[in-house]
């Protein structure tokens, strides 16, 4: 059983890897879509606070094991797990594009959309044995996945049509294919480093980028279980705990077919499991965090984005992938 919300931000939110926030110094491009981590304990606490449970008494187990059994206990991993983050554009839905999935170098405009659109091409990676005589060798063992492009330019990190996932189209129609800019912007943001006490620290002052999604634009996330979460409500999500909306919604008609690869729509942590599934896979992330309970900061651990497409269902929260 899958769990959906539909999250509408009241402003900005903020997201970013483990990559420090250096003073005077601007940061990288905003991380989008956020980190599984993020997500999850922006729900955990929205249920101690619909539960009216102070954090002092959660990190002391100090509440209703209900509780405890539907978010985890204070400073465990979440015992649930985020299967989706997709964005709606007012009825649509949109998924992060596969990672194999490539067009010819000069179709897609700067922005990212279909510079030609009835006329951008669609090529998909496919095992090819051509690549035996290149001896060429990597995780995925000798059967690697080839492009036949005289150059081709990668999807991953674009935005497709749910539709399309079911049904992969030789061309791409108007609307069926988004670049991130049509979805949400990046702002720049500055700020100023505060101290334990809550307090300016003088010099130190930082830029970030922020993610503000299109008016008409909301996220659709997906969660394995009911935490006990009332129908609809408040959370706070990202860095500076930005305040969102959410409501309990209808499921998305997720594709259900037999097929030989498979796409996850969150992302991954990448294990030594999950590395040798891989079938094509856009740059991994690094990230760490702070931990509240602990007051110091969380291990690193390195995850691939969404839209990696593995070999085989690795955790039966991946979506069957039409050839």
């Amino acid at each position: 059983m899958t769990i959906w919300y539909q999250i509408t931000p009241a402003d900005t939110l903020f997201f970013r890897g483990s990559e420090p926030l250096e003073a005077g110094q601007p940061s990288r491009d905003a991380l989008f879509p956020p980190p599984v981590s993020v997500l999850q304990g922006a729900l955990r606490t929205a249920v101690l606070k619909q539960r009216r449970i102070a954090f002092a008494d959660y990190k002391a187990n100090r509440c209703a094991s209900d509780v405890i059994e539907g978010i985890g206990a204070c400073s465990q991993p979440a015992p649930f797990r985020v299967t989706a983050i997709l964005l709606a554009r007012g009825e649509t839905i949109y998924v992060p594009c596969p990672a194999n999935w490539f067009v010819e170098a000069g179709q897609l405009a700067k922005g990212g959309q279909p510079s030609m659109v009835g006329q951008t091409i669609l090529r998909a990676a496919q095992p090819d044995r051509a690549a035996d005589s290149l001896h060429l060798h990597s995780s995925a063992g000798t059967n690697l996945p080839m492009v036949r492009a005289a150059d081709a330019q990668p999807l991953a990190g674009h935005w497709l049509r749910l539709d399309c996932l079911r049904t992969p189209p030789t061309e791409f129609v108007e609307g069926d294919l988004l670049a991130p800019g049509e979805l949400y912007d990046v702002e720049p943001r500055t700020g100023i480093a505060i101290d334990s006490k809550r307090k300016v620290k003088q010099g130190a002052i930082y830029s970030a980028g922020h993610i503000r999604l299109r008016p008409e634009v909301t996220m659709v996330c997906g969660i394995d279980r009911n935490l006990g979460l009332a129908e609809k409500g408040f959370l706070n999500l990202g860095g500076e705990q930005r305040v969102c909306g959410y409501i309990r919604c209808q499921a998305p008609d997720l594709p259900a077919m037999p097929a030989a690869l498979f796409v996850t729509l969150a992302p991954v942590e990448l294990t030594n499991e999950v590395l040798s599934a891989v079938f094509a896979a856009a740059k991994p992330v690094t990230l760490a965090g702070w931990d509240l309970a602990n007051g110091f900061h969380k291990a690193t651990s390195t995850w691939l984005p969404a839209g990696t497409v593995f070999n085989h269902n690795i955790d039966s929260l991946c979506i069957p992938l039409a050839q």
